[in-house]
């Protein structure tokens, strides 16, 4: 098996594992646990001193971090908000408000019902899933790299908006498996704090 085969079915196998990791823990814990991520990620500066903020919305089926608590306080902050659409197999970028209806989409992830695609230029925070990290910033999705092409995509037009993944402390690895293109993170907030990768973050 070469090199990129053997990558691939160890983040397969971590997906699978991680999956059932986060799935386990009670859906009350997750929302507490949401809760401080949320408090953690409204108090980061550059979430303060930030205007646009691009930021998931959570699928609940797969235990994410709920994102629901950081939409209503960054509202609350009259921070513009937006979030991903994926179209012909691209991630792009909608503007969005609390409240808006939404759909679920390819994946099951809850898009809005009417998106409305913007420029992206502006992006000063992208706050993004993950179902592992690892001390060196990088982190594994569900395998289908709509977010590594999405900053690959940005870095490639100069815009770089502070990387940042919501995780719950227990899907921290040693080691993530790591390709050639994919793309680290600034720093992951958890219940617990920020762990931070980047020492301009």
């Amino acid at each position: 098996m070469d090199r990129d085969a053997t990558v691939a079915a160890e983040k397969a196998a971590l997906r699978v594992t991680m999956i059932a990791s986060r799935c386990s823990i009670s859906e009350k814990s997750r929302a507490e646990m949401s809760k401080a991520i949320a408090e953690y990620v409204i108090n980061l500066a550059e979430v303060v001193n930030s205007c646009h903020i691009h930021i998931y919305l959570s699928i609940q089926a797969l235990a994410e971090v709920s994102t629901s608590v950081i939409v209503d306080r960054l509202t609350a902050m009259n921070k513009k908000i937006f979030v991903p659409v994926i179209r012909n197999d691209e991630l792009l970028t909608a503007a969005f408000r609390k409240g808006e209806l939404v759909r679920p989409a390819q994946f099951g992830q809850p898009e809005p019902q009417k998106p409305s695609i913007v420029d992206e230029s502006n992006l000063d925070v992208i706050l993004m899933p993950l179902l592992a990290f690892d001390e060196r910033g990088f982190r594994i999705g569900y395998g289908k790299g709509f977010y590594d092409r999405f900053l690959q995509r940005l870095s490639r037009q100069g815009i770089t908006p502070r990387r940042i993944g919501l995780s719950f402390l227990q899907q921290k690895v040693d080691a993530v498996p790591a390709d050639s293109w994919d793309e680290p993170l600034d720093a992951v907030v958890h219940e617990e704090g920020i762990t931070r990768f980047n020492s301009n973050l």
